[in-house]
């Protein structure tokens, strides 16, 4: 930082324009606009020069100006899931058992999108896309896609940048980037946990199956049971209510083999499944083991806090961003943006081995 903050006296003015900047810097206009802006070719050397120039002169780019000149908005959209019926309906947000995992992803890709200088409007699933072109976006993020979804309907998707995070469940405009967790891997390590406890039935509730990792956890489950000899016991729960939950749990417990491991698709699922086992006299982690495919506050206090994977939203929405920004870097003309070298980003989970499925546990919950 530059302590001196007096203006040098070839500013006339009290505020500095970006004639002052190539002044001072001894570049043309041209060259220090190509730097604010972040476009054409421009040596590190000129760059740090102008850029230090501006900070001395306490430049501040006309966003209006930059507007017209870059014919971008610096404005991007994310658009939130509609997980209760099908893309484009007038519905909440996301359920309240999942606002959680929501609510950090969002916060993650506006911490990344104020870094880069861009503003961050968040929409639903139903948002129409005439309106998105009025807001003169410059690209969107798509929460969970379904691929039924307007933006990835139309010719949106083929005229702007947009990234999802997770795949389209449905055919769909193919988005340009994808970041994702490695959701097969994940299950796996909690199969491969259950095994190592003793458990030799693990049974996979689920709440939904409009959502690509659900539709992962359910491939890798099937494929671990087959390795393992097992016939695959997968219950869909979609509204986890105290009698469904209830009735899922009695279906998967009676026989000559009732499940003595459950693995639930999402938080507000695995809570559901602990009352209703509350309820039925059923012990966990005793009778029964009981694991996550999300992981949030509420598993760390229940009684017995639950085994699950966390997946890091935060660093998923940052990586979006990120990855949206560069796509509109790499668009314009003359840019000098380095291309994303896969069309594809994995967030690594990490397993929280809680008392749901032992009482010997040794993993930190810190994060």
């Amino acid at each position: 930082m530059i302590a001196d903050t007096q203006l040098p006296p070839e500013v006339e003015d009290d505020v500095a324009n970006i004639k002052d900047v190539a002044r001072h810097a001894d570049v043309s206009v041209t060259t220090v606009s190509h730097v604010l802006n972040g476009r054409g070719r421009v040596s590190a050397k000129t760059r740090a020069r102008v850029l230090a120039a501006a900070e001395q002169l306490g430049y501040t780019a006309n966003a209006h100006a930059q507007q017209l000149v870059t014919r971008r908005s610096h404005i991007l959209v994310i658009q939130m899931p509609d997980l209760d019926g099908p893309a484009g309906h007038d519905v909440a947000l996301v359920p309240t058992s999942e606002s959680e995992y929501f609510l950090e992803l969002v916060n993650g890709a506006a911490a990344a999108a104020a870094d880069a200088k861009y503003a961050l409007i968040v929409v639903s699933a139903g948002v129409d896309v005439s309106s998105m072109r009025s807001f003169g976006v410059d690209g969107m993020i798509i929460v969970d896609p379904k691929g039924s979804e307007p933006v990835l309907q139309t010719s949106f998707a083929a005229k702007y940048p947009v990234v999802t995070t997770g795949e389209p469940v449905i055919a769909a405009g193919a988005p340009g980037f994808v970041v994702d967790n490695d959701h097969r891997a994940a299950a796996r390590e909690i199969l491969d946990h259950f095994a190592a406890q003793g458990r030799s039935r693990p049974a996979l509730i689920v709440d939904t199956t409009s959502r690509s990792y659900i539709r992962d956890i359910v491939e890798a489950y099937g494929d671990w049971c087959s390795d393992h000899g097992l016939s695959p016991a997968v219950v869909a729960v979609p509204d986890a209510t105290p009698a469904d939950m209830g009735a899922a749990l009695a279906s998967l417990r009676t026989g000559p083999e009732p499940a003595d491991a459950i693995f639930t698709s999402s938080d507000g699922c695995a809570v559901a499944l602990l009352n209703a086992a509350r309820t039925a006299g059923v012990s966990v982690p005793g009778d029964l083991a009981l694991a996550s495919a999300v992981d949030s506050s509420i598993l760390r206090v229940t009684n017995p806090p639950v085994t699950a994977v966390y997946l890091h939203p935060r660093d998923i929405g940052a990586r979006a961003v990120e990855c949206l920004t560069q796509l509109i870097a790499g668009g314009e003309s003359g840019s000098d943006a380095p291309e994303l070298d896969t069309s594809r980003r994995l967030i690594p989970t990490r397993l929280f081995i809680r008392e749901s499925t032992t009482t010997d546990h040794h993993d930190d919950d810190g994060k």
